[in-house]
């Protein structure tokens, strides 16, 4: 795919500028609560991340007089603070939790009802993305990310699926998701399903993992992109959001929505909860209704890549030629993407995966 990055990078100048100076019409309309002298503790992901919700999400939060302090977390990081904890003051109010890792804290006792009447932003997210122990925050859309100019001078053809990444071609080039990150869990789905597995056979999906032989597993997706600008990996299985970084830094590469059976495109889902034991759970609450307002949600999508769930958000977004190519937005292309129904999902996954990776 050949882009003029010249034009793109004008053109996420001029998305950056829309997100710090458009205000949300929600934020003038609804009463701002005081929350003065509370500090609202957050567990989510570092780095940009975190600087760009202390932008957005942060900035809007101090406007009740309170303060939010970011503790940098992985879900499964967050999860092993919260036990370590147990019996012990919670060490944050809000949580980042993946759709893979909800059982986790639900069952754990982790996390508590939210009090949604702080929540009035709940109205511009499906019905489906939040009750009262969760609230949807941003979406990804899992796939891989290959360099085509590698592709060819190799003679391999462009990829369409996940098993195209086992290409006796490949040997030693592709980089895979570590299981410990929750993007793990759609491509074993999404390789099963293509495979003729599913969510709770997913044999198909480690027999590829053994095929692709992954050159590594990667945690950070900086990893990840650092050794594909070096050469070290073809391709590594990732989300759309870091194509998007990608063109960014200016480099010409490509994005893959794999095909899986007859659907094409998997989504990984991220939502918030409040911890359990908060002393300050209106607060959070509030919080979490700032992370899902529109500036939020407009600054998580130009800047991180992460597919905004504020609807009024994605709808500014679904038919702009800029990022044609990155994501899927259209409805029919949405409904035609693999949601994981983590009810049927095997719970042996991440042993089985363990012995399907020993050399």
């Amino acid at each position: 795919m050949k882009q003029s990055l010249v034009r793109f990078s004008a053109w996420t100048t001029l998305w950056g500028g829309l997100a710090l100076s458009m205000v949300s019409l929600q934020a003038v309309a609804q009463k701002i609560p005081d929350f003065t002298g509370i500090t609202v503790k957050v567990a989510t992901f570092g780095g940009g991340w975190a600087q760009v919700l202390d932008k957005y999400a942060g900035e809007e939060f101090r406007k009740t007089g309170g303060k939010v302090e970011f503790i940098p977390s992985h879900p499964s990081d967050a999860l092993a603070k919260l036990i370590a904890a147990r019996g012990r003051p919670a060490p944050f109010d809000v949580v980042e939790m993946s759709d893979s890792t909800i059982e986790d804290f639900t069952k754990g006792g982790f996390i508590q009802k939210i009090n949604l009447d702080m929540v009035p932003n709940k109205q511009y997210l499906d019905a489906q993305d939040f009750d009262s122990m969760k609230v949807a925050s941003w979406v990804t859309q899992e796939g891989f990310l290959y360099r085509p100019d590698k592709f060819k001078e190799a003679g391999v053809p462009t990829p369409t699926r996940y098993s195209d990444l086992a290409n006796p071609k490949l040997a030693g080039h592709v980089g895979m998701i570590d299981i410990g990150q929750s993007g793990a869990v759609q491509f074993l789905v999404g390789a099963a399903i293509d495979g003729g597995g599913s969510e709770a056979n997913l044999a198909p999906a480690y027999d590829t993992l053994k095929k692709i032989n992954p050159v590594r597993y990667w945690k950070l997706g900086a990893e990840a992109l650092t050794a594909l600008g070096s050469g070290d990996m073809w391709a590594a299985t990732m989300h759309s959001g870091y194509f998007l970084q990608s063109r960014k830094a200016g480099h010409d590469w490509d994005f893959v929505h794999p095909k899986v059976g007859d659907k094409k495109g998997l989504l990984k889902f991220g939502y918030l909860g409040v911890v359990k034991g908060s002393k300050q759970a209106d607060a959070a609450a509030y919080f979490i209704n700032t992370y899902i307002g529109e500036t939020n949600q407009r600054a998580i999508f130009v800047e991180r890549g992460a597919v905004a769930v504020n609807k009024k958000v994605l709808a500014e977004y679904k038919d702009d030629p800029k990022i044609k190519g990155i994501y899927i937005l259209d409805e029919k292309g949405l409904s035609n993407m693999v949601r994981i129904n983590f009810d049927k999902l095997d719970p042996e996954y991440k042993d089985k995966w363990a012995r399907a990776t020993v050399q």
